[in-house]
C-alpha cells in the first residue's frame, strides 16, 4: 500500500502536481477540495463560522476515505494543505494502516502564491465556496471572490499549521514558484526511490 501526500499553502500547485504523480502512479487522487464542494452545494453556509465547520467535516471525510482504502489494500494520492489537527489525524491513521508513505511538500515564493491565489479567485473558474467566506450561494451582482489583502497572507495559513509536517514517512520539498519549470520525471523518480527504500 503506498500513501502519496502532497501538502503545502493554498496555490502551491497540489491538484496540478497530484495529477502529474498520476501519470506515473495509478492511484486514485483523494482531494479535500472536491469533499468541500459537495458540502457547500448540498449544505451551504451562511457564515465564516459555518465554513470552516465544513471544512473540518470534509477534512475527517478525507481521512475516513483514504483508512478505508488503504485496509482494503488499495493505494492512493491524498491532496490537502493539512492543518496542525489534520497532521495528527494523518499520522493516527498511518499508525493504522501502516503504508508506504512520502510526502510531497510544495514551496513557493510568498508574492508568487498570493499572485496565483488571487489570479485563481478572480478567473471565477473555482468553486464559489472556496472563494466566499461569508455567504453562499452569492447573491446577483454579488461578486464571486472575498479577497485576501497581500499582507500577512502566508501567515494566515502558517498560524493554523500548514505548510508544516507532522506525520511520518521521507518528505521531498519541492519549490512551485514557477510550476512551468518543474521537473515532472525527477520528481517521479523521487517519490518511486523513497517508497520503495520502505519495508
Amino acid at each position: 500500500m503506498d500513501l502519496i501526500i502532497l501538502s503545502g499553502l493554498p496555490a502551491s500547485g497540489k491538484s496540478t502536481v497530484a495529477k502529474a504523480l498520476q501519470g506515473a502512479f495509478p492511484y486514485p487522487i483523494l482531494e479535500k477540495d472536491r469533499i468541500k464542494e459537495c458540502l457547500f452545494d448540498t449544505l451551504g453556509f451562511q457564515s465564516h463560522a459555518e465554513k470552516r465547520r465544513l471544512d473540518a467535516a470534509a477534512a475527517r471525510i478525507l481521512l475516513q476515505t483514504a483508512e478505508d482504502i488503504l485496509q482494503a489494500g488499495g493505494s492512493l494520492i491524498l491532496d490537502n494543505n493539512f492543518d496542525t489537527a489534520a497532521g495528527e489525524a494523518l499520522r493516527a491513521l498511518q499508525e493504522r494502516c501502516r503504508p508506504r508513505s512520502v510526502t510531497v511538500l510544495l514551496t513557493a515564493d510568498e508574492d508568487a502564491l498570493y499572485e496565483r491565489y488571487l489570479a485563481r479567485d478572480q478567473a471565477h473558474t473555482r468553486h464559489p465556496g472556496h472563494a466566499l467566506s461569508d455567504r453562499y450561494p452569492p447573491l446577483p451582482g454579488d461578486p464571486a471572490v472575498s479577497p485576501q489583502a497581500r499582507e500577512g497572507f502566508a501567515r494566515r495559513y502558517l498560524d493554523r499549521g500548514m505548510g508544516q509536517v507532522n506525520w511520518e514517512g521521507p518528505v521531498l520539498s519541492v519549490d512551485t514558484t514557477d510550476l512551468a519549470a518543474l521537473d515532472r520525471e525527477a520528481l517521479v523518480a523521487q517519490v518511486r526511490f523513497a517508497l520503495e527504500t520502505q519495508a
